[in-house]
């Protein structure tokens, strides 16, 4: 009904060659039934192209340089996906549409129009074959008893299938018309009628597609601004490669009348966008005067290729322009001298906790510079949480209680930096909004309106009174998301914050007479919108680094995470040689990630299972509910619908997905993005769960609408969504393709829970001790 295709290259060896003057010996494509789960065969092209390639000029093999083929890899996908949906319309009279929800993707893909949801969800995952099996097996035992099964035993049922239906691949492929005959007679099982499916489905289009004559100069050059836009928001720099994938999407819904029609609409779209673009660059490599002729292909670089030149925005420049004009500004807040040498040498003005040298060093150079901006940055088990606590206290010594307010990317982080720096926070996209945008917005307009009534009313009237208490409480609510003169911002994980949003950030600070003091660690996770400030900064010496790791117990510890930070791939042998990677199947990779996860929990430590992608967690959820059931751990029979389509009940751990500000615990916090609940109770009549906060303890009910939407199973999760999340171990998955140093760059505290968490007065105060993951298992997908 729809396919996806995948474009395969294979590097070779260092040795280039162009591809217009050489003879590629390309494969055909052909279709095949495979995918990257064994028991899953979904319909879909591969196109190989063979690198190895003979020289026109002198018949000799040589290898193609398949740089180009990598970084064009994308676009590729994306304009197989135009050209399918236009074959769709033009051969059979399908239309294509986006589904909601779009939740789990970036780029959601189309679908046809007129298959049902059902349908989709029957041939969509492997869970689809394991509800086959369940629903063979739930009957057979319903036969057996003279009665349906519970829902414990349905789960247990289900488990029994899951192992099942875990068949190796077959060495050779099953005939395409036994597979059609299958897939019929599974879509007739669920109600469905192939004869009916195809009559909703052909001959609806009633849409004439578009020749390339029929754009004008003015919509192409409108439509390349929403794609180059749309690229600068994810980048900070991009190629042309990159702006012909967007046009893709952007156009997806476009039919056109012949693949030439489309090329040639794609193209001119992606041409303008890179006209409307900031080159960075004429070449991405230079040709040195004296290079030889081996070293040169058309005047240019042998080691340049076709896409290679790198553009940005304007939009982007301005912003990162005004983060180095405050940078610069050497006119901002500081603390006296006299004041630090009495806080860091005597300590008896405030309690500051003892410093280690380069720690010691950072705090000086931050209260004493002056710059509207400053950063400290280091690796994981520096601490930067040590040094940051030494800086406010410090600051609140020379500007008074209050001075120092924290912001960081997420509501979970900006919680744990409010706890363990004892000061107001909030995380940078509520900030932003309150301060600078929608919310300031309709203050300003209410606060105005308010105005124009106080104008027009008497002194005496009594609305007069309530009018100037609004105004007063508006003007009141503003000044709370705004700067203040000599206060310190600091902006925990600022490598993941992107770069419009710092912009605004200095911005605002620069107009209060306030200091920014970004923290963190550019080996980690960046922005997922365009970023990289804090690692341009660090790059251009203009932080202060952290450089001595205090945090590991074995020497060789040390060393190998600044390998792995740093993308040394000799990290990957001392891991390997102190056990902390194991590599196999897919399949049997996530066996032995969930059997360690498993033990881990008996022997009572809170562990998490990460993985890359969204399935991989959901059939690792799945899993762990089962078990959990069959011990009696999980409650099967009241549950309530959670966002991934799975359940939880009673005794089931739970992750939120969402913020909201209007659903309070019992200690009188919201529900934050990334937080763990314990499942307590499940309302039977309207849905809702009692559930109780993994680090604080505090109870909450969640109502059934929020579940749905922004609620998760707990046991696994993807490596941006762990971010915050405070465990004793974590159990990474690692699958091909998605091999970074990020997903094993998560950290975990090796003590105890009992011993980890202390509460006091309802904070939870940190303790020392993290290190890098304990282990992470490498999975081999059999494609």
């Amino acid at each position: 009904m729809h396919g996806w295709k995948r474009t395969s290259s294979t590097p070779g060896p260092a040795v280039t060659e162009s591809p217009i003057s050489a003879r590629k010996e390309l494969l055909p494509p052909r279709s095949t039934i495979g995918s990257h789960e064994p028991a899953i065969r979904r319909l879909h092209t591969h196109l190989v192209i063979a690198n190895r390639t003979q020289r026109v000029t002198d018949g000799a093999w040589v290898t193609l340089d398949s740089r180009a083929l990598y970084k064009a890899a994308v676009a590729a996908s994306e304009h197989y996906n135009g050209l399918l949906f236009d074959a769709f319309q033009r051969d059979l009279g399908c239309d294509p549409e986006i589904r909601t929800p779009l939740t789990t993707t970036h780029n959601p893909s189309q679908q046809l129009i007129g298959i049902d949801e059902e349908l989709v969800r029957e041939f969509s995952n492997r869970s689809r074959l394991i509800d086959l099996e369940t629903d063979r097996l739930v009957a057979a035992w319903t036969k057996d008893h003279g009665q349906t099964p519970s829902a414990t035993t349905t789960i247990k049922l289900r488990q029994q299938a899951t192992l099942s239906t875990r068949a190796p691949k077959p060495e050779s492929p099953t005939p395409l018309h036994q597979l059609s005959e299958q897939w019929q007679a599974r879509a007739i099982a669920k109600g469905f009628q192939p004869s009916d499916v195809l009559a909703h489905t052909i001959n609806r289009s009633r849409v004439a597609p578009f020749t390339f004559l029929d754009f004008t100069p003015d919509w192409t050059s409108a439509v390349a601004t929403i794609a180059r836009e749309r690229v600068a928001g994810k980048r900070s720099t991009w190629n042309r490669w990159n702006l012909l994938a967007e046009a893709e999407r952007v156009c997806a819904q476009i039919r056109c009348s012949t693949s030439s029609d489309r090329a040639a609409l794609i193209d001119a779209v992606a041409t303008a966008a890179e006209e409307q673009s900031v080159p960075l660059n004429e070449y991405r490599y230079s040709l040195p005067p004296n290079a030889g002729p081996d070293m040169q292909l058309n005047q240019r670089s042998v080691f340049d290729f076709h896409g290679s030149r790198l553009y940005t925005d304007a939009s982007t420049l301005a912003c990162e322009d005004a983060i180095m004009t405050v940078r610069k500004d050497d006119g901002g807040p500081a603390v006296r001298p006299s004041v630090v040498m009495d806080s860091l040498d005597s300590g008896r003005r405030v309690q500051v906790p003892r410093l280690h040298a380069d720690q010691r060093a950072a705090v000086a150079d931050v209260v004493l510079s002056g710059n509207r901006l400053d950063a400290i940055v280091g690796p994981a088990g520096t601490g930067k949480t040590t040094t940051l606590s030494a800086v406010k206290a410090v600051w609140e010594a020379e500007h008074g209680a209050g001075s120092v307010i924290g912001l960081a990317p997420a509501a979970a982080s900006a919680e744990v930096l409010g706890t363990e720096l004892r000061m107001v926070t909030e995380n940078v996209t509520k900030w932003l909004h309150e301060s600078l945008g929608h919310g300031a917005a309709t203050r300003a307009d209410r606060f105005f309106l308010i105005g124009e009534l106080l104008s027009s009313s008497k002194y005496s009237d009594r609305r007069s009174t309530v009018f100037a208490q609004e105004a007063a409480r508006l003007a009141a609510t503003q000044q709370r998301w705004c700067f203040h003169p000599n206060q310190l911002v600091i902006i925990d994980e600022a490598s993941m914050v992107s770069t419009f949003q710092l912009s605004a950030l200095v911005q605002q600070a620069m107009e209060a007479g306030a200091k920014i003091l970004l923290v963190g660690d550019p080996g980690q996770l960046d922005a997922i919108e365009a970023g990289g400030v804090l690692g341009w900064l660090d790059r251009q010496g203009l932080t202060t680094r952290l450089s001595t790791i205090w945090r590991f117990h074995d020497e060789w510890e040390r060393t190998s995470s600044l390998k792995l930070r740093a993308g040394n791939y000799s990290a990957i042998e001392d891991y390997e040689q102190h056990r902390r990677i194991r590599h196999g199947s897919y399949l049997s990779m996530l066996d032995e990630a969930y059997l360690a996860w498993r033990a881990d929990r008996r022997a009572g430590k809170s562990s998490i299972l990460i993985a890359a992608d969204n399935e991989t967690v959901s059939m690792l959820n799945e899993r762990a509910r089962a078990d959990l059931v069959a011990q009696g751990v999980v409650d099967a029979e009241r549950t309530a619908q959670l966002a991934d389509g799975l359940q939880a009940g009673s005794g089931d751990t739970i992750i939120t997905r969402g913020n909201n500000r209007r659903i309070i615990d019992s200690e009188g916090e919201f529900v934050r993005n990334g937080t763990l609940f314990d499942v307590r109770a499940v309302n039977r009549h309207d849905g809702s769960v009692l559930a109780v906060r993994r680090e604080t303890g505090a109870s909450v009910v969640l109502p059934r609408a929020y579940l749905e939407t922004a609620v998760e199973l707990g046991y696994a999760t993807t490596a941006h969504r762990s971010q915050g999340l405070t465990v004793d171990t974590g159990h990474t998955v690692v699958t091909q393709g998605r091999l970074t140093r990020e997903p094993a760059l998560r950290e975990h505290d090796p003590r105890p829970v009992r011993e980890r968490r202390i509460c006091q007065r309802g904070r939870r105060l940190r303790t020392p001790g993290r290190r890098p993951l304990a282990a992470a298992v490498v999975a081999q997908h059999p494609w």
